[in-house]
């Protein structure tokens, strides 16, 4: 299933409300959640793109793809990296917390003291998240 789409947005959603793992890990989690993807024509987006999910107590009570910019407006939290990186995060050879501290993966909006408290909600949705590639 092609990153970034409207699909594997829903399928992305569904499978974290399928996560007994997911929903305890963020179980006082109550934020919307941005994964973007910087512009890159070659990779199919033009624009940039993101996957936008409505968290909310170890649920998902939502989820949509958009184009461009369009995600900072619409989440409480925006993490942005290159498809590259995503790919190398979705497939398990990098650790999302660590390529944050890196710069590879990029908060665009929202704070790391706010994420921190939640790092293991975190590693759970990168775990779901290899379940629908």
């Amino acid at each position: 299933m092609e990153l970034f789409t409207e699909a594997w947005a829903q399928a992305y959603c569904r499978k974290l409300n399928e996560s007994e793992a997911y929903r305890k890990a963020a179980s006082t989690w109550e934020d919307s959640l941005a994964l973007a993807v910087r512009p890159d024509p070659k990779a199919g987006f033009p624009k940039g793109a993101a996957v936008v999910l409505d968290l909310w107590h170890g649920a998902c009570r939502g989820a949509k793809a958009v184009e461009g910019e369009a995600a900072v407006n619409l989440a409480d939290f925006v993490i942005e990296a290159d498809l590259a990186t995503w790919q190398e995060v979705l497939e398990g050879r990098l650790e999302p917390l660590s390529a944050l501290m890196r710069g590879l993966l990029e908060l665009k909006k929202g704070t790391i003291a706010t994420l921190a408290p939640h790092a293991q909600a975190a590693q759970e949705l990168v775990k779901v998240a290899r379940e629908v590639l």
